[in-house]
């Protein structure tokens, strides 16, 4: 019997840190990508919090939560954010304006001081039974009632739900349809989450339950969440066609082109951004460009493959690139960063890397060489 209450890691608990590390890793990912680290913002502190729940569900389940009372990674805390996380993000995702009131994550930021306070006055909530008479304690054992977390994931999910089809018009274009799909799809990986979470205070009430069914729903968990996570790292790509088309992006097309047509169709391209310049749009998507020349997004990556032998982030950035070497010369007052951000690069790494590829050497080389010739 003392065996039992020896701290130790099994094959699972230790696939399960490491599946934490993986989320650890993901949420890094996405803050280290300067051109929507704002906007994802709210889907890495999803991903850290549950990560951190993962690695205090191992600490219960290896019983190193006993040994170390000060590893206490605030659950229920993460729990009530993860609904307006979500939400904070779909949101930004439809509209740069639109706004998530600050009081949506109160019952989150109340659970997180009240429990950092026992959490310090308690020495690791070691000594709670000294202060169990205090009102304030039983607010916060409310607070930290499963359930209230479970009623903030079916909240949010209807809320989310409607604010996605509040935003749908009658006529959609092809990029307010894929957003769309996406949404719903994140959407539907929080439900699973959620119904993974609340199965797991319905099914603990059974005699059948064991500590594998815990490891099956904190799985389940995971998935959701890092899928989640990884699907908002693919989000450029999605929007592009590169991944899982045929579910996110419509294919409208049943027949196939004539080279006359085709042809037709890439002058009507080259002559859209001749004058209207939409590269510049540093958030600039397939599908985006699909609507404003009245192609399908099927269409328009099929033309420009086979017309310009380029993907679609080649042939946009072909332009870009120009125009840069164009402000390089004329506008010998600008920054590097004003120029790369202007002509519809989002990071500089990306900028003076796709420069040095066709140009051979880097903006700054550029520039100076020029302005040498010039002088001379």
């Amino acid at each position: 019997m003392q065996e039992n209450t020896i701290p130790s890691f099994d094959t699972w608990t230790s696939i399960f840190l490491l599946v934490s590390s993986l989320g650890f890793f993901l949420s890094i990912i996405l803050g280290t990508r300067k051109n929507s680290r704002k906007n994802n913002l709210p889907i890495i502190l999803l991903i850290l919090g549950f990560s951190l729940i993962l690695v205090y569900y191992v600490l219960i389940w290896t019983r190193y939560r006993a040994v170390y009372p000060y590893l206490y990674f605030f659950d229920t805390s993460w729990y009530l954010a993860f609904g307006p996380l979500l939400y904070s993000y779909i949101t930004k995702f439809y509209s740069n304006t639109f706004k998530v009131k600050w009081y949506h994550f109160i019952p989150a930021l109340l659970c997180f001081v009240m429990n950092g306070f026992y959490f310090i006055k308690t020495q690791g909530f070691l000594e709670i039974k000294e202060y169990k008479n205090e009102p304030i304690l039983y607010f916060l054992e409310v607070i930290n009632y499963p359930w209230l977390a479970a009623l903030s994931f079916i909240i949010y999910l209807i809320t989310i739900k409607d604010f996605i089809t509040f935003h749908k018009g009658e006529n959609e274009s092809q990029y307010q349809n894929t957003r769309k799909k996406w949404s719903d799809f994140l959407l539907n990986l929080f439900f699973v989450f959620a119904m993974a979470y609340i199965s797991y205070y319905v099914l603990v009430r059974f005699s059948f339950f064991s500590i594998h069914w815990d490891y099956a729903i904190s799985f389940s968990m995971s998935i959701g969440i890092y899928a989640i996570g990884y699907m908002v790292y693919k989000e450029p790509s999605i929007f592009n066609g590169e991944l899982l088309s045929n579910l996110f992006l419509r294919e409208i097309d049943s027949h196939e082109f004539t080279d006359t047509t085709k042809e037709e169709f890439y002058s009507k391209l080259l002559t859209h951004i001749t004058i209207n310049k939409p590269y510049l749009d540093n958030n600039l998507r397939l599908v985006q460009l699909a609507d404003d020349v009245g192609f399908s997004s099927h269409t328009l990556s099929k033309i420009i493959n086979e017309k310009a032998n380029k993907n679609f982030n080649q042939f946009i950035n072909e332009y870009r690139l120009e125009e840069a070497k164009k402000l390089l010369l004329e506008d010998i007052s600008s920054s590097i960063k004003t120029i790369y951000f202007d002509v519809g690069f989002n990071n500089k790494a990306t900028f003076n890397n796709a420069f040095k590829n066709k140009y051979h050497c880097t903006p700054s080389e550029y520039k100076r060489k020029h302005l040498h010739v010039q002088n001379h």
